[in-house]
């Protein structure tokens, strides 16, 4: 009867082979998780951007709607200013009750409504904002200066649509003069249609940063007054 020596054929494994087992697997491991770390990574970028694209397109489309069905009796004038230290692009609409509203109740026909395109506190990036709001009795039809009427509603707080912009752009094509103009200062018509520029860091597609929206005519006898 013969004994098996354990010294030979099976033998166990060395403390160097062990290290060097435990070595490659932790590179497998450590490359395994790179791989599905950056896949997630990827994912999230993706998934970001679409969101980001997604949050951009509804506020064109809300745009694009609200100008649509503007009031015949709405008046528009815009200009680029900077008051209290803040830069920004301020579109106001007089006369313009319902006009991209999120209210079910009916509001007053002088009712004002201001949309700005508005420079952080930091200067970092821009917000898109609104408010709107009752002018007083004493307030004339005929006073329509941009300025006056961001002082006037000054205590009224900005309502935040989008932010985080790198850049934006506002531009208004004057059909009569065939030519795009960086304000609108003539109250009595309306520009044939107006361009954003819409820059974000989370959207790589320069496509998507400018959007043309029509604005219907104002009627011959609003335009007389």
């Amino acid at each position: 009867m013969h004994r098996v020596n354990p010294g030979h054929g099976s033998r166990g494994m060395t403390l160097i082979e062990v290290m060097v087992a435990l070595g490659v697997m932790c590179i497998l491991v450590s490359g395994i998780f790179f791989v599905v770390q950056t896949s997630l990574k990827t994912v999230i970028m993706v998934d970001t951007a679409a969101s980001r694209q997604d949050e951009i397109t509804n506020l064109v489309d809300i745009l694009r709607n609200g100008f649509r069905n503007l009031p015949v009796r709405t008046q528009i004038v815009a200009k680029p200013l900077v008051q209290d230290g803040t830069e920004q692009i301020v579109l106001v609409f007089r006369d313009a009750p319902g006009f991209l509203s999120w209210l079910s109740e009916k509001e007053a026909d002088n009712l004002i409504v201001l949309l700005a395109f508005r420079r952080d506190d930091e200067g970092a990036g821009w917000r898109v904002c609104m408010k709107r709001f009752v002018p007083p009795e004493h307030f004339s039809e005929n006073e329509f200066d941009a300025k006056k009427l961001l002082a006037l509603g000054a205590k009224i707080p900005w309502l935040e649509r989008v932010g985080d912009f790198r850049r934006v752009g506002v531009r208004f094509f004057d059909a009569e003069k065939d030519e795009w103009l960086d304000a609108w200062n003539n109250p009595k018509e309306r520009p044939s249609l107006i361009e954003l520029k819409l820059v974000s860091e989370k959207v790589r597609d320069a496509r998507s940063e400018s959007s043309v929206l029509w604005v219907p005519p104002v009627r011959s006898e609003v335009a007389s007054r």
